[in-house]
């Protein structure tokens, strides 16, 4: 069952994006809403560049971990707007687990080319829904299904910590540290292979 506070949730429906991402630092409930907002973008993403359907999966996965990573790191005082900076992240998070799989390099985007306004806020209740619970779901099992060492080394990798500075600041090796996020992408990828 998720533990999800719905109360929260419909407070933060009324919050832009940018106050979500302030928020989303220190709130699950912010980063879920967060999450749900930007399923839409993940799957469409995922849908052009994919060229089968475990690439659509693993595309998804990379998705949500770009922008996880831009929740973790996005500032205010930077002057780009939190969908503008998500949208780079989750675009170039997949444009490198591609560029690795395939060895057929994708020049990752940058904030100047990208309009402020390339997200579409065009929703279907039938897809809020669907996305809704896919990524909650998704969000509560991150949490629920790594360990406690790579919960901590998955945080910090999706903070954008390099593999040395995390091995670091845990104490581990990198090879532990290497260790520590395949595992967490593999769980992550086998929990995503039931959808």
């Amino acid at each position: 069952m998720l533990d999800l506070d719905f109360n929260l949730l419909n407070e933060f429906c009324g919050k832009t994006d940018d106050e979500l991402a302030v928020t989303a630092k220190t709130n699950k409930q912010a980063a879920s809403t967060l999450v749900f907002r930007y399923s839409k973008l993940i799957f469409v993403k995922a849908g052009i560049y994919a060229s089968s359907d475990i690439d659509t999966d693993d595309l998804k996965q990379e998705g949500l971990m770009g922008l996880l990573k831009a929740i973790a790191s996005f500032d205010i005082d930077k002057g780009v707007k939190f969908s503008t900076f998500a949208e780079v992240c989750i675009t170039n998070q997949m444009k490198t687990f591609l560029a690795k799989s395939r060895k057929n390099p994708f020049p990752c985007e940058s904030l100047d080319n990208i309009p402020t306004d390339s997200i579409s806020e065009e929703k279907t209740p039938e897809s809020i829904y669907i996305n809704k619970e896919f990524f909650s779901e998704l969000w509560h099992a991150v949490n629920n299904i790594l360990s406690e060492t790579e919960r901590k080394v998955f945080s910090l990798y999706i903070q954008g910590m390099s593999y040395r500075e995390i091995a670091s600041k845990c104490g581990i090796s990198e090879k532990t540290t290497d260790n520590a996020i395949q595992r967490a992408k593999n769980k992550i990828r086998a929990y995503i292979g039931k959808y």
